[in-house]
């Protein structure tokens, strides 16, 4: 919906969001996309055959390796698709500079910034190999998989309009120092995964890659001219199916980009649109021809067009007559935008790659690396202004959609032009002038359920733009098909704006079904792309609220996002000044310009300026002579730089950002004092601070880099810090303080200081490493770690603190001081004060020091609880005035000291008795299996089960017939004395049923079928009896227990006797030998039985090892049997007739 009013307002911005946590960012969404990386890297060899398992496809489905196509091209065979169709891989400046304005960022270029590219390195995937050699090259150029397949003119080609140096001016590449690191296509994705970027895992690997080709789709026209068709008949006779299918390499594209978030792939979109055939099926397009791989969601697919004349209105980019259109199958807007590609001039080979030359050509192959090396080129200008960081892919995506120009017939996106004419001017501009509220570049979190909200008030006449792109997770491939409809977004995110009067602003969408001719429209969310896009071209002069949330439940429970915001605004700022002064004072007039490198203004800044020091000079310093208000402070450039604070204050109100990697502040206060509503940043990349005090006064603040500091004061402010630690030398949290974000470390030198409502969102760890120093923490922090790593701190309060790690000399003021875990260090001392307490919950650790001993003393007499019924034994640590209060029990070596400290033990850890015992299976009627765990030299143990019964057993066995509590106890007696331990034992219901024992002979089984068993003979636990049937060989009394998870029921006691052999002599006529057998095991027979012998083996669990029946015949016979089975003791059946005779054997 578009409201039409014009007039002047400021603008102020409120940046709000809700549900965040970039904690997890960092730690939880790291883990997933580690495990999204590794799933990757197991499938990607589907889509990576060797030659070898190609040729072996070839010969098998009788299909070609590679195949000629007119004008000397060719098609080469790589994998076989979801339907097991082959898929073929077929190729689809100063010119190409100046249509999307790459040229106004190269050196001498309009916005005077001399990008090159230079230790910048590109991925150029392309057909065989380009001439590395070539004179535009120099050495920046090499091959990676070490291919050395004939040189590819394509790939010569590509390469140029990248990184060529401009030898011939009119073949100048967009980034004419970049790297460019060269691969053939054959499994291009396993090769993306090692060679990408990653800033943890891979910092030097390509930024950015090219993919100049794709699948050899629908019609095509091979070597002799003729057309020919590459579908699949038995999904579409008509169609090809893998126009705008969503395949499974689509898939991998969006799993290795959501797995490196850095990480840009640029894609041609193809040159499919005026692929007519021979009429035996329809032709090809023109609408919905782009193949898998510019399908997929998270890479940026390319488009040709030719800009004839100066941009000046859309009619002047004409679209090509090849470049393949959108819309894909789930009605996504593809392609991205647009680059040069008609007639582009760039490197070439000749003499079959043993010259240089140059050549013109047509594609969307010269497109994509016209847009690739401008993106090169927009990275490292981000790079160059924000301390060493690049943007993430969804961010510059965002960035680039966000500032094309308009192309084709209608307002906003469409499916033959995307978003528009790449504009890498505009692009820069914004990153140039990126002021935190007329134009804003964040890369942003939101979670599930979560909201984000900016309110501003536009001043009625400049346009109103908001861009957001996120890296979605990939999507599920459907079946295939011929066109299917499921929507492949997953995080559906959905962006809006809202005036005063509750009128709703939408973004553009577009409406598959009305083909490549779709207007879009502003009427409602877009639940497609994932890249969002609202206009409001005549805004009026009200408030007006941009609010991010999203559909369904976030898949991986958050979704990282980008925004690109550009509007009209003063909010405070009436100008910006640049520094041009060849003297050191701030005050002289002369020193600053309305331009960069521009003539004096005559004036000086104030609280609403915007103040650019953007090329200082080699060493050059600025100096304040007094007190100075600015409305923001921005220093970029590589030189050495000092500004000089005179001992005066440098008062920010909008925010501060240095990309200058060689930045010094001396000698004085830099005070934060910001809009209360309005979030603001703070980014002093790798500024050295030397005496300076930072103060957060006010407003609401975003840190996004904070070097080592001496003091730093957060009072009435709300601050947001985007890094992991900080060091100061003195932290004041004051009352009315904020902190949040993904900090978790702050080490300090000095002091830290915590007032009461100073308000801290998540844990931190306290780290102090300086030689004196205080800490204390008045608003009583919870989940707070503390580590001592210095000479001397003192505790003067704190809340519970969850681990107190202590090295140097640590004293505690508080009378009352609670501490989940407690680490002393070899060298530690604590100090605690007369009539206090120390209480340990959960544990404490210490490590023996060599060199002399640790030491827990007070002044006075104070007193450590340690409510945990454990033992410890300590080497190495003296104990004075501090008595021992809990369950625990510590035991100091003899080489420690215990002095006037009571409940402490002083013997040799050998001869600490600890008496402690578990317990399972204790249910009525079941047999209750004790397990001591007791330690130290014991001679007796005493057993009383709540004076039912005794037992002097280490592991004894009792049945409760009723569920109640017990009270047990175990007495253990040696050398240093008698120590008990008794326990509440818990007696639950019994639901099994009691098991009847049925005898077999000496085969015991228990009738009762149960999840597992217990054998037991004379009381005692039969070791590997836990079979339904036991084999009883010795004589005694046996029972069986049924057993489930948490209870058994025993059975009545069943006496056996006689289970030994069968005297041989007695039963004539069988004898077994040898016995012990090792190998072959003989059966004699000589009896007047005829008819069937049946043989069985058991081992002593029961369990049937070997069953052979066989019909004697005769009066003698010999039976040899093969013995392969494991040592031990077995029971020989023979069964004859109604006789049943046993045998032990005993196996080696």
């Amino acid at each position: 919906m578009r409201k039409s009013i014009v007039l002047v307002i400021f603008l102020l911005l409120t940046w709000e969001s809700y549900g965040q946590n970039p904690a997890f960012s960092n730690e939880g969404m790291q883990k997933v996309r580690s495990d999204v990386f590794q799933k990757l890297q197991e499938s990607v060899g589907k889509h990576s055959l060797t030659n070898e398992e190609k040729r072996r496809i070839s010969t098998t489905m009788g299909i070609p390796l590679r195949i000629n196509l007119a004008n000397n091209q060719s098609a080469t065979f790589q994998y076989l698709d979801e339907s097991s169709h082959p898929v073929y891989f077929t190729t689809f400046n100063l010119k190409a500079a100046k249509a999307t304005e790459t040229d106004a960022l190269q050196e001498g270029g309009s916005l005077n910034l001399g990008l090159t590219g230079r230790d910048m390195i590109v991925g150029i995937y392309d057909q065989t190999r380009p001439k590395s050699n070539h004179n535009e090259f120099g050495n920046r150029v090499s091959q990676l998989d070490g291919s050395t397949e004939e040189i590819s003119n394509h790939a010569t080609h590509v390469t140029g309009t990248i990184l060529a140096a401009g030898n011939n001016a009119n073949a100048k590449g967009m980034a004419t120092e970049a790297t460019g690191w060269a691969f053939n296509w054959d499994a291009d994705i396993s090769k993306m995964t090692q060679n990408s970027y990653d800033p943890e895992l891979n910092p030097g690997g390509h930024l950015v890659s090219n993919h100049s080709y794709g699948n050899l789709i629908g019609w095509y026209r091979d070597s002799n001219q003729n057309w020919s068709w590459a579908g699949n008949e038995g999904v579409s006779s008509q169609e090809d199916y893998r126009f705008g299918y969503y395949s499974s390499k689509s898939r991998q594209i969006d799993e290795l980009t959501f797995a490196k978030p850095y990480y840009t792939i640029v894609w041609a979109a193809g040159n499919d649109r005026s692929d007519v055939g021979d009429g035996s099926k329809p032709s090809d397009g023109p609408e919905d021809t782009i193949g898998p791989e510019g399908v997929a969601k998270n890479n940026i697919t390319v488009g040709a067009v030719s800009l004839l004349q100066d941009y000046n209105t859309p009619s002047d980019v004409f679209m090509s007559s090849f470049s393949s259109w959108g819309p894909v199958d789930d009605g996504r807007i593809k392609p991205d935008f647009v680059g040069m590609g008609v007639n582009v001039f760039s490197s070439a080979i000749s003499n079959d790659g043993n010259g240089d030359s140059y050549a013109t050509l047509s594609g969307t192959s010269m497109a994509s690396p016209n847009v690739t090396g401008t993106l090169m080129l927009l990275q490292e200008l981000y790079h160059q202004r924000n301390s060493g960081r690049y943007m993430r892919s969804a961010t510059l995506k965002a960035l680039a959609i966000h500032t094309t120009k308009e192309a084709g017939i209608d307002p906003g996106p469409d499916y033959m032009f995307g978003w528009g004419l790449l504009d890498a001017k505009a692009a820069a501009d914004i990153i140039i002038n990126e002021d935190g509220s007329s134009k804003v570049i964040r890369e942003l979190q939101l979670e599930d359920n979560g909201d984000y909200q900016i309110e501003f008030i536009s001043n009625g006449v400049d346009p109103i733009k908001v861009t957001i792109a996120w890296t979605d997770p990939a999507g599920s491939p459907a079946p295939v098909q011929l066109n299917p409809g499921n929507l492949m977004l997953v995080n559906d995110l959905d962006m809006r704006i809202v005036d005063e009067s509750g009128t709703v602003y939408y973004p553009w969408s577009l409406n598959p079904a009305q083909g490549s001719g779709a207007v879009a429209t502003r009427n409602g969310d877009n639940y497609r792309d994932n890249v969002e896009q609202i206009v409001i071209d005549n805004p009026s002069p009200q408030k007006y609220t941009l609010q991010v949330n999203h559909k369904g439940s976030l898949v991986n429970g958050q979704q990282d996002f980008s925004m690109i915001f550009s509007a009209g605004v003063t909010d405070g700022q009436s100008s910006t000044l640049y520094w041009i002064g060849e003297n050191d004072d701030w005050e002289d007039p002369e020193n600053w310009s309305l331009t960069s490198n521009g003539p004096s203004a005559g004036r000086i800044p104030d609280e609403g300026t915007r103040v650019v020091i953007d090329q200082p000079n080699i060493g050059e310093r600025i100096q304040l002579s007094t007190e100075a208000k600015v409305f923001s402070f921005n220093v970029f450039g590589d030189e050495r730089f000092i500004l000089d604070l005179n001992q005066q204050n440098l008062i920010v109100v909008n925010g501060f950002r240095s990309g200058n990697q060689n930045m010094e502040i001396n000698n004085g206060n830099i005070l934060l004092d910001g809009v209360d509503e309005k979030e603001s940043i703070v980014d002093f990349g790798q500024v050295t601070f030397t005496e300076v005090d930072l103060q957060f006064n006010s407003g609401r603040w975003q840190v996004l880099a904070l070097p080592e500091l001496g003091t730093l004061s957060i009072n009435s402010a709300e601050v947001e810090f985007l890094v992991d630690s900080i060091f100061v030398e003195n932290l004041s949290l004051l009352e009315g303080a904020d902190i949040s974000g993904s900090l978790n470390t702050i080490e300090f030198s000095n002091q830290l200081m915590v007032e009461e409502n100073a308000m801290v969102t998540q844990p931190l760890d306290f780290l102090f490493s300086g030689t004196n120093g205080i800490y204390e923490d008045l608003q009583k922090l919870q989940d707070i770690n503390l580590t001592n790593n210095g000479t001397n701190l003192v505790i003067l309060a704190s809340g519970d603190i969850e681990n107190l790690v202590l090295s140097g000399h640590t004293e505690i003021e508080s009378l009352t001081t609670v501490v989940n875990s407690l680490v002393l260090e070899p060298d530690a001392l604590l100090t605690l004060q007369d009539g206090s307490t120390l209480s340990i919950v959960e544990k404490i650790s210490h490590a023996p020091n060599p060199g002399g001993n640790a030491l827990i003393n007070a002044k006075g007499k104070a007193s450590l609880i340690h409510d945990v019924y454990t033992k410890y034994c300590f080497e190495g640590l003296n104990v004075e005035n501090v008595d021992l209060l809990g369950e625990a029990v510590i035991n100091l070596d003899p080489q420690s000291s215990v002095v006037n400290a009571d409940n402490w033990s002083n013997i040799s850890c050998e001869d600490v008795i600890f008496v402690n015992f578990d317990v399972r299976f204790n249910c009525a009627g079941g047999i209750t299996e004790f397990i001591n765990l007791s330690e130290g030299n014991i001679s007796t143990l005493n057993w009383s089960f709540a004076g039912l019964g005794t037992s002097n057993l280490e592991n004894p066995t009792f049945v409760f017939n009723f569920s109640r509590t017990y009270q047990v106890t175990l007495e253990a007696a040696g050398p240093s004395g008698v120590k008990a331990f008794q326990r509440s034992i818990s007696v639950s219901s019994n639901t099994l049923d009691r098991p009847i024992i049925v005898v077999n002979g000496s085969q015991l089984s228990s009738q009762l079928p149960a999840s597992s068993y217990q054998w037991y003979r004379n009381g005692v636990p039969i070791t590997g009896a836990t079979s339904r049937s036991y084999i009883a060989i010795d004589e005694g009394t046996y029972q069986v227990a049924v057993i489930d998870n948490q209870c058994n029921r025993i059975s009545d006691v069943v006496v056996i006797s006689g289970a030994g052999d069968l005297n041989p002599n007695t039963k004539a006529g069988y004898s077994i030998g040898p016995n012990p057998v090792s190998d072959r095991l003989s059966l004699f027979i000589n009896n007047d039985f005829i008819g069937e012998l049946k043989i069985s083996l058991f081992d002593v669990t029961g369990k049937r090892k070997l069953e052979e029946t066989f019909v004697k015949q005769e009066q003698a016979i010999e039976y040899l049997m093969d013995f392969n089975l494991p040592s031990g003791l077995y029971l020989l059946q023979i069964q004859a007739g109604r006789e049943l005779l046993s045998f032990k054997v005993l196996r080696e």
